[in-house]
C-alpha cells in the first residue's frame, strides 16, 4: 500500500463528520458548522464554503456531482448548486439529525436517513419529495446501492433492511449487529454484503440469500465507514482511532494506520474512496488525510 502519496489537509476548527469528493475537490463537513472545499492537487482551501446554522452531519455530491446535499444535526436539508455556488433548496422534512445520504443514479433519486429511522426520498432533478417512510430501525447510519434497483440500509437497532426503489417496498430485514449496524458496503465481485457495527465486528453476507458467511472482530469500537478502493481490497475506519485495509478474498488485515501515522489518536468518522487509487479519511483530529497514487498528486 502504501505506495501512495499523502497530504494532510488542515483548516477545520472542530471534528469532521463527513467527506466526499469529485475529480478536483474534496468536500468536508465539520462541527465548526462549515462545509469546506479543498483542492486535491495542493490541499489548499478553495474559494467555496457553506456556513451552516447547525452542525452538518452528512454531505453528498449528486446529479453528476453538480449539486451538494448537506444534512444537519437538526434535520434540515440544504441543496447547493455547485456551478452557481448558491443554495437552491432548503427542506425541513426531517426533525432529527441526518446521518445518511445516498444517490440512486439509475432511479434519479436522493435518499435521506435520520436519527429516528425516517427515510425520505427525493427526485434529484426537481427535488420533489416522493415519499417518507418510517422504517422503525433506529438511527439510519448508512444507505448503499445493492444493485440497480435495490438498496440496503443500516439501522441503529442492529437491523439491515433490503429495499426496492420502484415501489419502495421492503424486501428483507435481518439482525446483523448488537448495539447497532453502522456501516455497509457491497462486494460486487464476490456478490457479498459486508456490514460493520457498534460491536466492532465485520460480517459477510450472501448478497442473494443474506445468509451469514463469516463474522470476525475487526475493531475495538464502532465501525463508522466501509468502502472498496480496489476490486479485492476495502477499508474500514473506526472510533477506535484506526484505519484498516482488508483483503476481501481472505478476510484479513493487510495494513493498519494508527498511532504515529496520525497526528492524534482520535476517532475516525468519515471515509471516501474511489477505485482509481485515491482515498481519504477524517475525524476528530480536525484533519483530512488524503492519499493518491504519486502521479495523481
Amino acid at each position: 500500500m502504501l505506495e501512495f502519496g499523502f497530504k494532510e489537509i488542515v483548516g477545520h476548527n472542530g471534528p469532521i463528520y463527513s467527506i466526499d469528493a469529485d475529480d478536483s475537490f474534496l468536500y468536508s463537513a465539520s462541527s465548526d458548522k462549515f462545509v469546506t472545499r479543498w483542492l486535491k492537487e495542493n490541499g489548499e482551501q478553495d474559494a467555496f464554503a457553506v456556513r451552516c446554522e447547525d452542525t452538518p452531519f452528512a454531505i453528498k455530491l449528486f446529479s453528476n456531482q453538480s449539486k451538494l446535499a448537506v444534512g444537519l444535526s437538526t434535520g434540515q436539508l440544504h441543496i447547493i448548486d455547485l456551478l452557481s455556488k448558491r443554495e437552491t433548496h432548503h427542506f425541513t422534512q426531517h426533525k432529527t439529525g441526518i446521518f445518511a445520504l445516498h444517490e440512486s443514479i439509475e432511479n434519479g433519486l436522493l435518499l435521506v436517513g435520520d436519527a429516528d429511522g425516517m427515510l425520505s426520498i427525493w427526485e434529484t432533478d426537481s427535488m420533489k419529495l416522493v415519499i417518507v417512510l418510517p422504517l422503525s430501525c433506529g438511527k439510519i447510519r448508512s444507505i448503499k446501492k445493492m444493485n440497480a434497483q435495490t438498496i440496503v440500509i443500516a439501522g441503529g437497532n442492529g437491523d439491515v433492511i433490503h429495499m426496492e426503489l420502484e415501489f419502495m417496498n421492503e424486501l428483507e430485514r435481518f439482525y446483523a449487529h448488537e448495539g447497532g449496524t453502522t456501516a455497509l458496503c457491497v462486494d460486487e465481485t464476490r456478490q457479498q454484503l459486508i456490514s460493520g457495527g457498534k460491536d466492532g465486528y465485520l460480517r459477510w453476507w450472501d448478497a442473494k440469500s443474506f445468509r451469514l458467511l463469516k463474522a470476525l472482530p475487526a475493531h475495538k469500537g464502532n465501525i463508522y465507514e466501509l468502502a472498496f478502493f480496489s476490486d479485492d481490497q476495502f477499508i474500514s475506519v473506526s472510533r477506535d482511532k484506526t484505519v484498516k485495509f482488508w483483503d476481501a478474498v481472505q478476510h484479513k488485515v493487510l495494513h493498519k494506520i494508527e498511532g504515529e501515522f496520525l497526528s492524534k489518536r482520535q476517532s475516525i468518522n468519515a471515509l471516501w474512496c474511489t477505485q482509481n487509487g485515491q482515498f481519504a479519511f477524517a475525524g476528530d483530529d480536525k484533519k483530512i488525510h488524503f492519499y493518491a497514487n504519486h502521479e495523481q498528486l
